[in-house]
C-alpha cells in the first residue's frame, strides 16, 4: 500500500470531533472579518442616523418666516417642501395675509415680522416705505393673474376703466387690502392715452365711488370682495382677478367676467426680502432669508413649478393665457403705472373715502340774478349743488343756508333751510332729509334779494359746523358767492379772519371752502377767509366743474 493510500483512509475515518475542531481553526480569519463589519455597521447607523428624521434632529434648526398672499399659499407650500428637501435644517414658517395685514404687523413693534413676503398688490412698496421699512425684490414675478370686472350673466364690458369708474356701476373693495381693487383705481391712469382722460378728470370720477365706499366702511359693512353674493340680477361690476373668478365660478354659476376694451391690468406676485436696512438684514439673518427666497424662485421656474402654477389657474411670468380658453383668454394687457402714481392714487383714495359733512351756504343777494350765458349765477349755484348731491351717498351730512343782508330773524344775514343732517335721516312727512335738501335747493332761485352779507354769515356758519363736528366726517362749510360783502353793518374782513383764527380748533378741524360764482368774485377777500381755516377758494363757471372742486377740496385736508 502506498503512502498516499495509507493516508487517505486515515483522513476519512477520523472521528467527527477531530474534523469540527480542524474546521473552526481554519476559518478564524473569516469570522473575525464578519464580526468587524457588523460592529462598524452598527456604529455607523447610530452615528449617521438611520433615517432623515434622525439627521434633522441632529442639526441646529434656523427659522425663516414667510407671509404670502392667500392665492399663492398652496404653491408656496410646495416650493417650501422642495427647498426643505435640500435644506432640512431650515424651518420655513408660512402664513397668509393681505398687504394690509402685513403693514399692520410692520407698525407693531412687538409683532414677529415676515422676512420673506409675497404680496398681492402693486401698493406694497409704498405701504412698506410708509411704515419705515424697505424690501428687496428677489423675484419680480413668481406668478400673475389679470384683473377684470365681475357681474351677473348680463354684465357688459365697459368701454374703459374710466367709464366704469364714472358710470356708478363699480363696487370697490378696500384697495389698501385687495390688489384687484387697487388695480381698478390705477387702470384709468394706465389707459389715458387711449381715453383722453386727465388725472383731474379721473379724480372727479373717483369722488362718488370713494364716498360710497366710505359710507359702507363707516357703517360697518363689508369692505372685502365676496363673489358668492353676486346674483343674476346684479347690475354692479366688481374688480376681481381671473384666478378668483374661476374659483368662485365653481360655486356661483351666475357670475360673468368682462374686460374693458382698453385692456386689463395684471396682478403680479413678487417675492420680497423684507428689511429695515443693511445692518438689520445681517442682524436678523437676512442672508439666510435671501438664500431661501432664491431657492424658492428656482422652484417656481422649474418644470414642477411651472406645472403647479398652471394647475393653480395662475399665469406664469410670461403672462401666457390659461389653456383651453378659460378666464379672460388672450386679452390686451395694460402697461404698469409709475410707482408715484400708485402711491398718490392710494393716498387720494384714503382721503376721498372719508364721509363728508357739508354745510352749504348760498349767496342770495340781488347780484346772483346776473346772467352767465344762458343761465344766471344763482341757477349755476343751484345746478352745481345738485351735481354735488348726486356724488354723495346717503350717509353724507348736508345742510343748506342762504344769506343776504337782513335775511333771517332779528336782522341776521343768514337763514337755515335744511339742517345739517344725514341724507338718509327720516324727515317725517317730507320723506328723507335728502329729499328736503333737494327741495330746498330748488327753491333758492326764488329767494334772491338784498345785499351780500358774507362776513357775519361765514362766522355763524363756522361756529355752527364746529358745534355739529363729528370725527367720522370731513367737516366743512362750503360758501357759494359771486363777490365780497357790501353790508357795511357786518364784520370787517380783518375782524372775521382774526376771529376764525382764534376759534379754529386743530383737534376738531372745520374748513371753509369758498366757491366763487363768475369772474366777479373777489378772490382776494375770499382767499383770506378760506385760508384762515386751512381751506381754499375756487372759481366755477360750469356746474360740472363742481366735482373737480370737491375732489380738490377733499384732497386739501
Amino acid at each position: 500500500m502506498s503512502l498516499d493510500d495509507s493516508t487517505a483512509p486515515e483522513t476519512v475515518d477520523s472521528p467527527a470531533g477531530a474534523d469540527h475542531r480542524s474546521g473552526l481553526a481554519g476559518n478564524v480569519p473569516l469570522l473575525a472579518g464578519l464580526a468587524l463589519l457588523l460592529v462598524v455597521g452598527v456604529i455607523a447607523f447610530f452615528t449617521l442616523g438611520g433615517d432623515d428624521d434622525s439627521a434633522a434632529a441632529d442639526c441646529v434648526s434656523e427659522k425663516v418666516t414667510l407671509t404670502t398672499a392667500p392665492a399663492m399659499e398652496l404653491l408656496v407650500k410646495e416650493a417650501v417642501k422642495d427647498v426643505n428637501a435640500d435644506e432640512p435644517c431650515i424651518d420655513i414658517q408660512v402664513s397668509t395675509g393681505s398687504v394690509k395685514d402685513v403693514v399692520a404687523l410692520l407698525a407693531d413693534p412687538n409683532a414677529e415680522l415676515p422676512e420673506i413676503w409675497i404680496p398681492d398688490s402693486p401698493t406694497w412698496k409704498g405701504q412698506l416705505t410708509a411704515a419705515g421699512w424697505t424690501g428687496t425684490e428677489i423675484a419680480a414675478v413668481l406668478a400673475q393673474t389679470p384683473v377684470g370686472l365681475i357681474g351677473g350673466p348680463a354684465a357688459k364690458a365697459p368701454s374703459s376703466w374710466s367709464a366704469a369708474l364714472g358710470n356708478g356701476s363699480l363696487a370697490m373693495a378696500d384697495p389698501s387690502a385687495e390688489g384687484a381693487s387697487a388695480l381698478a383705481l390705477l387702470a384709468p391712469y394706465a389707459e389715458m392715452k387711449q381715453t383722453g382722460e386727465t388725472p383731474q378728470s379721473i379724480e372727479e370720477k373717483t369722488v362718488p365711488v370713494a364716498q360710497t365706499y366710505g359710507e359702507r366702511a363707516v357703517a360697518g359693512g363689508s369692505t372685502e370682495t365676496d363673489l358668492s353674493t353676486i346674483s343674476a340680477s346684479s347690475t354692479q361690476l366688481v374688480p376681481a382677478t381671473e384666478n378668483a373668478y374661476l374659483a368662485a365660478r365653481r360655486g356661483n354659476d351666475q357670475i360673468n367676467m368682462v374686460a374693458p376694451a382698453t385692456g386689463v391690468p395684471m396682478l403680479q406676485y413678487p417675492l420680497i426680502d423684507v428689511n429695515r436696512g443693511s445692518m438689520d438684514v445681517l442682524a436678523s439673518g437676512g442672508d439666510l432669508s435671501a438664500r431661501v427666497g432664491r431657492a424658492m424662485t428656482r422652484w417656481f421656474t422649474s418644470s414642477a413649478g411651472v406645472a403647479a402654477i398652471e394647475a393653480a389657474e395662475l399665469r406664469g411670468p410670461d403672462g401666457a393665457p390659461l389653456p383651453n380658453g378659460i378666464g379672460l383668454g388672450d386679452t390686451k394687457v395694460l402697461e404698469k403705472v409709475a410707482q408715484k402714481t400708485t402711491d398718490d392714487t392710494l393716498r387720494q383714495w384714503r382721503v376721498l373715502s372719508v364721509p363728508s359733512s357739508i354745510l352749504a351756504v348760498v349767496d342770495l343777494s340781488g347780484s346772483m340774478k346776473t346772467a352767465i350765458g344762458d343761465t344766471t349765477r344763482i341757477q349755476l349755484a343751484v345746478q352745481a349743488s345738485q351735481v354735488a348731491l348726486d356724488a354723495f351717498p346717503a350717509q353724507a351730512r348736508i345742510g343748506i343756508w342762504g344769506f343776504s343782508k337782513n335775511r333771517g330773524e332779528g336782522g341776521v344775514s343768514y337763514e337755515e333751510y335744511a339742517s345739517l343732517d344725514r341724507l338718509d335721516a327720516d324727515a317725517g312727512d317730507a320723506g328723507s332729509h335728502g329729499e328736503v335738501v333737494r327741495s330746498e335747493a330748488a327753491k333758492l332761485v326764488g329767494r334772491v334779494r338784498g345785499g351780500t352779507g358774507v362776513m357775519d354769515t361765514t362766522l355763524a356758519a363756522y361756529k355752527h359746523a364746529q358745534e355739529k363736528w363729528d370725527p367720522a366726517w370731513f367737516n366743512s362749510v362750503v360758501i357759494f358767492t359771486d363777490g365780497a360783502s357790501d353790508d357795511s353793518s357786518s364784520l370787517s374782513l380783518d375782524s372775521l379772519v382774526n376771529q376764525l383764527k382764534t376759534i379754529r380748533d386743530p383737534a376738531k378741524p372745520v374748513k371753509v371752502i369758498i366757491i366763487g360764482i363768475s369772474e366777479d368774485a373777489d378772490t382776494g377777500e375770499l382767499e383770506q377767509i378760506a385760508a384762515a381755516t386751512g381751506g381754499k377758494n375756487y372759481l366755477v363757471n360750469n356746474p360740472n366743474e363742481i366735482l373737480g372742486v370737491l375732489a380738490s377740496a377733499l384732497l386739501n385736508r
